[in-house]
């Protein structure tokens, strides 16, 4: 391992203890839940420079919008939207939709709460029976249930889920930091899970969770949409998973969360840790361990109108007993990270632009109230998202790094995204984002 590789392992273990440490420095709020401020802010004349820098922008959309609110508020439109979807979900219907990863159309689906449905909530109120299905056009299909129980001795909880999985234009660019998006291909998976969860939760933010998944994974149409097949674009390199794998992951997984928000966040932090074993069954050769650590921190600067955002996401999968990673496994950069399972936040990159064993990444971001009327809230962002993918510790590496630059707009009502337009550039070009909610 080179020095400056040595240098950037520090540099990276820092940054992740320091989002330790300023996670758990500030002090448990008994109203952890309640709303952040209870009388809305004023758009009073702001002193410092910048507010009024990111002002300016909307000051000529301001009348408009704000005749549009009023308009709302006139007619209840909110509250009556509002009323309608909690009756929905209190009798065991939770619509759902947002952006998809790979187009511009929205995918669209349901969760049902079973219990609900069935009028038996009030009797059984800690058992878990839902069903959930989804479908992005021209993007995936998914349908999965989750059955179990939780508030177990006080905190916890036991389920068993399936899910059956369809994606049907998987973008590939090859292995590794150095690939060029122009060998870019795609190819429909099908992946079919089963699993059991177990934990308890020691308080209302922090879960201790372990996991058993059975995955079995297929890999189809590898030369489809007029593109190359992937077995010819990348002959000479050893990609694996190509013919599909049957997988077994034991892992655990240790959570803390105390965000006022999940998805509004303007206070608190969040910490993931997680340690898994996977290994293939029947004739698959994968065998890896993988570890992964996702903190954030949302820092108020002066008023809640102000929020610093920091995150650091570091995953490494470590092959052993000469093993390996299927590549559809492996760490994912690209795209706005809404959807982190698949690919991490790097939004100047297409969506799972860069596969890898290993990558590291930093975002920052700072939101900015520019306008808010009762509970709609329109906040606009600066951010910057600093990434690598490795294959190993050794080959960490300064040019190897990618980074993504832009701007968002984010209309939310009550603590809820309705709205999300982000755009980002980086070394290979703009990418635009329209979804309904915000990467973290």
């Amino acid at each position: 391992m080179n020095l400056r590789s040595f240098k950037w392992i520090g540099f990276s273990l820092v940054l992740f203890f320091a989002g330790m440490i300023a996670g758990y420095a500030e002090e448990k709020d008994p109203g952890l839940y309640a709303p952040v401020y209870t009388e809305p802010l004023t758009s009073k004349s702001l002193k410092d420079p910048l507010s009024r820098l990111l002002e300016i922008p909307f000051q000529l959309i301001k009348y408009p919008v704000e005749q549009g609110l009023i308009f709302t508020e006139e007619h209840r439109f909110d509250k009556k939207t509002k009323w309608v979807y909690e009756r929905m979900v209190e009798k065991g219907f939770t619509p759902l939709f947002g952006g998809s990863e790979t187009t511009f159309i929205p995918f669209y689906g349901a969760e049902f709460n079973l219990v609900a449905l069935a009028r038996q909530k009030e009797k059984h109120p800690d058992l878990i029976a839902t069903t959930t299905i989804l479908h992005g056009p021209t993007s995936f299909f998914l349908v999965g249930s989750e059955v179990g129980a939780q508030q177990i001795l006080g905190g916890g909880h036991v389920s068993g889920f399936f899910q059956y999985d369809v994606r049907e234009k998987e973008p590939f660019y090859g292995i590794g930091p150095k690939t060029s998006r122009g060998d870019g291909t795609s190819f429909k998976m099908k992946t079919t899970e089963l699993g059991a969860v177990a934990g308890f939760s020691f308080s209302p933010t922090i879960d201790l969770s372990g996991v058993f998944t059975y995955k079995s994974v297929g890999i189809t149409n590898r030369a489809h949409d007029g593109k190359g097949d992937i077995r010819t674009i990348f002959a000479n390199e050893n990609i694996p998973g190509l013919n599909g794998e049957d997988l077994l992951s034991y892992q655990a997984v240790l959570s803390r969360d105390t965000r006022d928000s999940q998805d509004q966040a303007t206070k608190g932090s969040y910490q993931q840790l997680l340690f898994k074993y996977t290994d293939g069954t029947g004739h698959s050769s994968a065998r890896y361990f993988t570890y992964l650590a996702d903190v954030a921190k949302y820092f108020r600067i002066a008023s809640p109108r102000r929020i610093f955002v920091t995150r650091f996401f570091m995953e490494y999968n470590q092959e052993i007993d000469h093993g390996n990673v299927p590549f559809f496994e492996m760490v994912k950069l690209g795209s706005s990270g809404t959807f982190p399972s698949r690919s991490q936040t790097s939004r100047a990159h297409v969506y799972n632009r860069f596969y890898g064993n290993g990558a590291m990444l930093l975002n920052l971001e700072y939101r900015y109230t520019v306008m808010q009327y009762k509970e709609f809230k329109l906040n606009t962002a600066f951010f910057l998202d600093e990434g690598q993918i490795f294959n190993d510790f050794g080959k960490i590496c300064m040019k190897y790094f990618r980074e993504s630059y832009g701007v968002g707009f984010y209309l939310s009502y009550a603590k809820t995204t309705l709205f999300a337009f982000s755009v980002a550039h980086g070394n290979e070009g703009t990418q635009f984002y329209i979804d309904n909610k915000i990467a973290f």
